[in-house]
């Protein structure tokens, strides 16, 4: 029986890249789907245009969370934050059965199996302040060379057009040469949805792990072998009235 995977967007797509945009993003993850996995990419009614601050993550997690929630009543079997920072990720598995999958968590627990040290690439030079207490509360620090803000933004990585190619070469290389990581991590995922892992990866003779594909093929594995987020990690929360 076919599967479907929802990838949940943290920001209304359709208002700022277009509904093509979104179609690109899904048969991109479609393509690499495995057989038997459907993909679904689904937005979110009101938000910023991306998530670069933990006021933008924050003012986006209701939205997640009721569309997570609704996919699974629907029949969805696995869902996706689509973030590199996994906004919600801990409420969102609090308050849902199937498996959640955070590309943040996938991608670097990925990059611990394939070398000593790792970087993370991330649009902004800000994103090495929100990541670092996220990684230690995780336990993934310890292996942590950096992480550098290639400077373009994530709409504007989106978008295409500019230097970000270059940009995101130079920076890795500089992880490399002056941080003394031997993997390289995507952080962001429209820098991921580029497609350009394997290219930056011969290009800097280091695996590069996009997070993208990290959480998908995370996603499709747990469906493959019958598990989830553990119910004692993440309790359901006690029922209660929400006041207005």
């Amino acid at each position: 029986m076919a599967r479907r995977i929802v990838y949940q967007l943290v920001a209304p797509m359709e208002k700022t890249l277009g509904v093509a945009e979104m179609e690109r993003r899904r048969d991109y993850l479609q393509r690499h789907a495995g057989a038997g996995t459907q993909i679904t990419v689904q937005s979110v009614p009101a938000g910023y245009p991306s998530i670069e601050s933990e006021r933008d993550a924050v003012m986006v997690t209701p939205h997640l969370m009721a569309g997570l929630q609704k996919a699974e009543a629907e029949g969805a079997s696995a869902g996706i934050v689509g973030c590199f920072s996994d906004p919600g990720l801990d409420a969102i598995r609090e308050t849902v059965t199937m498996p959640i999958v955070g590309p943040g968590q996938s991608a670097v627990t990925l990059a611990l199996q394939l070398g000593e040290r790792y970087s993370i690439l991330s649009p902004l030079d800000s994103g090495a302040k929100r990541a670092a207490p996220r990684l230690r509360a995780q336990g993934l620090s310890e292996r942590l060379a950096s992480v550098r803000g290639v400077g373009v933004s994530v709409v504007d990585l989106a978008r295409g057009g500019n230097d970000a190619w270059d940009r995101i070469v130079a920076t890795g290389r500089r992880c490399i040469d002056e941080d003394g990581a031997d993997v390289l991590v995507m952080g962001c995922m429209s820098m991921a949805f580029m497609g350009v892992e394997r290219e930056l990866s011969q290009r800097l003779s280091a695996p590069v792990v996009s997070p993208v594909l990290a959480a998908l093929k995370t996603a499709e594995t747990l469906l493959d072998l019958g598990i989830a987020h553990s119910r004692t990690a993440w309790p359901r929360p006690p029922e209660k009235t929400y006041l207005s």
